[in-house]
């Protein structure tokens, strides 16, 4: 690589790392306000969470999209447009009366995260593949975490300057300057080889099928009475589901390449994920729950307690991605999953009386897991696949990994509602008068719910270190397929 490159490389890795950071930032902006969000706009649990839900389903939603539409028209110019939809988003939610029109904005905001989230990586493999590939997507990956960070840590002190609106409003300034740096700065490396022509029938049904779904995750964790509403949803999203992939695999012009998914370095690096996902993407939201409503921290202290899993996953990340760039990705891969299953697993042991010392210890470890895996992992995939389908395959990975998270968040609720009553935790989150006369036995159930909810999680951890040893066999990157047939 010569210097005109490394220095491009260098202007690339800013630009996209400073829309990763401003995704991770609202990925979890609301997560440790959620309790004074829920108040001030009297939501229940369910529509809480559909604050942070909305925001991944829009991004989910979009990333599909357009990754395709980055494969066929380019990266750059529609890399600025996701910046100006995510501020549009953010204007919106900071200005949000109620639930729905909060949980409406964020998934217009989320919409703006999915182009950033799915344009980052593609643009940073364009400029470094075949170079240091793991640290750069490294680097990117840490910059959605150090938005983790800031969103958990500064939004309680944001909250206590400028009230919760205050956590929406301070992306608009640096939304702009995104936008602008993105056209200024990024030139097009990547030529379209394609007919710019979509499937829009694909996406529609993959779109009503992936709705179908978080919804009835959401509908069968509210209790009995929307079990049978929720087991429609789920058929509805399978028929979709089907519908779709007949539809794709006919089409001369697919928004998905299923012939992608007989590239073993792909597929078996999205299952990975997949698995990993489900099983980390509701770790932020138990840890809350534990610090806030259990052991009644403050936001801002939660948000401090909060901080060595974040500073482990950066340490770990940044040391992983240059590591695997020399030693192979996918043994890195496998060691980041069985270090965060037994982290998970130790967390599983919390009680109301755990030592902090202790929790803080097993966060750290946890984090250290999912920085070791999550770089070599997305190096692994993204390095398997031509150039003319990095557009998509960075989308598809960015959706496996969103729907997995997406799925972990219903999933603990509903693991969570099998040991405390839906009504208790509603209350306990939103602060108000517990139906039980015993506070503290309240908080214990909740914390043994919280405990649970992490052993069946390291579990599905565990499914994924053990799968991912199937994918030693091809090298470096863990494929054993041809990229593409002709």
């Amino acid at each position: 690589m010569d210097t005109a490159h490394k220095k491009y490389l260098l202007t690339a890795l800013s630009i996209t790392t400073l829309g990763a950071f401003m995704a991770g930032l609202d990925a979890r902006i609301v997560v440790v306000g959620l309790d004074v969000i829920a108040s001030a706009l009297k939501a229940d649990i369910e529509e809480a969470l559909w604050f942070t839900q909305a925001y991944m389903l829009g991004s989910t939603l979009m990333l599909l999209l357009a990754g395709k539409l980055a494969d066929l028209y380019g990266r750059v110019k529609l890399y600025a447009y996701g910046f100006l939809l995510f501020t549009l988003g953010s204007i919106l939610s900071g200005a949000a009366a109620t639930p729905l029109q909060l949980a409406a904005s964020r998934f217009l905001q989320g919409l703006g995260a999915g182009v950033l989230t799915t344009l980052s990586a593609t643009i940073i493999t364009d400029v470094a593949v075949g170079g240091p590939l793991a640290f750069a997507l490294s680097i990117n990956s840490l910059a959605f975490r150090l938005g983790s960070i800031l969103g958990l840590t500064a939004s309680g002190l944001i909250i206590g300057l400028l009230g919760w609106r205050g956590i929406f409003y301070v992306n608009v300034p640096v939304g702009i300057a995104g936008a602008i740096l993105s056209r200024k700065r990024l030139r097009e490396t990547y030529t379209p080889r394609e007919k710019p022509l979509i499937d829009w029938v694909g996406f529609c049904l993959f779109t009503v099928s992936l709705l179908g779904l978080l919804l009835a995750l959401t509908f069968y964790a509210y209790g009995l009475s929307y079990r049978s509403f929720a087991r429609l949803l789920l058929l509805v999203s399978a028929a979709c589901f089907l519908l779709f992939i007949a539809v794709e695999a006919r089409s001369d012009h697919p928004i998905l390449d299923l012939s992608l998914f007989r590239i073993w370095g792909f597929t078996g690096g999205n299952i990975a994920q997949f698995l990993n996902a489900v099983a980390f993407g509701a770790v932020m939201l138990l840890l809350t729950l534990y610090y806030e409503v259990a052991l009644r921290k403050s936001a801002f202290e939660t948000g401090i307690s909060l901080l060595p899993f974040e500073l482990s996953f950066l340490a770990f990340g940044l040391l992983s991605g240059r590591l695997s760039d020399r030693y192979g990705y996918v043994k890195f891969a496998i060691l980041g999953l069985l270090v965060g299953s037994l982290a998970q697993l130790l967390l599983g042991g919390l009680t109301v009386s755990t030592s902090p010392a202790l929790v803080a210890a097993y966060s750290a470890l946890l984090g250290a897991g999912n920085g070791l895996f999550l770089s070599p992992n997305t190096s692994a995939i993204m390095s398997s696949v031509p150039p003319e389908r990095r557009g998509v395959a960075s989308a598809i990975r960015a959706i496996v990994f969103n729907v997995g998270m997406t799925i972990s968040l219903n999933i603990a609720v509903i693991l969570i509602s099998t040991r405390i009553p839906y009504e208790t935790v509603t209350q306990l989150l939103v602060g108000a008068e517990l139906m039980t006369s015993d506070t503290a036995t309240s908080r214990a159930l909740l914390v043994d719910a919280i405990a649970y909810t992490f052993r069946v999680l390291a579990l599905v951890n565990l499914s994924a270190a053990l799968f991912s040893f199937t994918r030693l066999k091809g090298g470096k990157t863990g494929r054993a397929l041809p990229v593409l047939a002709e």
